[in-house]
């Protein structure tokens, strides 16, 4: 019913490295952050030149950015250069007398650029590697799109809407019936520690929508499929009007999908993900991924 390009999805260690990363880094400027608060309130005067670099919180951001870099280059065949420049900016910080907060300001924010272009040209070269051996093997393009669809959501069980309903549309509550015996109670328990007050956020929101995907009794649809099931039962409803309420039963649940996530990222920066947290978030990238919705998120 939707059908997109490959080259617009993500694979699931995609999804992880892309989640997690941003969560490290998260994690990584907010610690730095503190640190620098931390040293501001203890150095309210100038020390002069190249004094206050020599302070242990500043030491060891420095420290920890030199790691960084040398992760980066090693992981992705980077340039060594890369750490002598930054050894050079350095040099010259402390010699001119630099604001030692203002300039692991700018250079983290240099670093996270760097770390996001070599991640998009990974992703880049990835897809252009995947072409290749396509036209090499022969293979249809369209064909192998289709094909890699309905093996990715053959996995997931079919919601019982109607003899008529769309296998997608089936497949994608089913995957959210699972969401909702295999992860929610890891998944709403970490929510409500990481956001304890009533209110937070949109923790609540979150809580409450999520009930509307997912059957309330065995043998019952969801009730955002109603709908959906109602069009379908209709004989007075056209061709058009079914296939409207698929695609908005499908945006719905991608918006709903997409929107947990972002609070999972905010719930991440309040208290750590324990394995079972982390297994929920990966399986909410595969839902997002299988069904090909990447794409299909809220605007504004």
């Amino acid at each position: 019913m939707f059908q997109k390009s490959l080259i617009f999805e993500i694979t699931s260690i995609e999804f992880s490295e892309c989640f997690f990363g941003r969560i490290r880094r998260n994690h990584f400027v907010r610690s730095a952050v503190l640190a620098m608060a931390s040293f501001d309130a203890h150095n309210s005067v100038v020390l002069g030149k190249g004094r206050s670099f020599s302070k242990p919180e500043v030491t060891e951001i420095i420290d920890d950015l030199k790691a960084k870099y040398e992760c980066l280059i090693f992981d992705n065949a980077l340039n060594p250069a890369l750490i002598e420049a930054f050894d050079d900016r350095l040099f010259h910080a402390r010699n001119t007398g630099r604001d030692p907060k203002r300039f692991l300001e700018e250079e983290m924010a240099a670093y996270q650029e760097l770390e996001a272009q070599t991640q998009a040209k990974q992703y880049a070269q990835s897809l252009r590697n995947e072409a290749r051996r396509r036209r090499l093997a022969g293979e249809s393009f369209a064909d192998k799109v289709l094909d890699e669809y309905r093996q990715r959501i053959d996995r997931y069980p079919a919601v019982n809407i109607h003899p008529d309903a769309d296998i997608e549309v089936a497949k994608l509550y089913g995957a959210m019936t699972l969401l909702d015996s295999n992860h929610w109670n890891a998944l709403e328990t970490y929510l409500r520690r990481a956001f304890p007050q009533a209110g937070q956020i949109d923790r609540m929101s979150i809580e409450q929508r999520f009930w509307r995907f997912v059957p309330s009794r065995e043998g019952r649809l969801p009730d955002e499929l109603e709908r959906y099931r109602r069009a379908l039962a209709a004989p007075s409803a056209t061709k058009k009007e079914k296939i409207r309420e698929a695609q908005e039963s499908v945006k719905i649940a991608a918006f709903f999908l997409h929107e947990l996530l972002d609070v999972c990222e905010k719930a991440a920066q309040q208290s750590p993900l324990n394995e079972d947290v982390e297994k929920a978030i990966v399986y909410i990238g595969d839902i997002i991924n299988d069904f090909r919705l990447k794409d299909l998120k809220r605007r504004g």
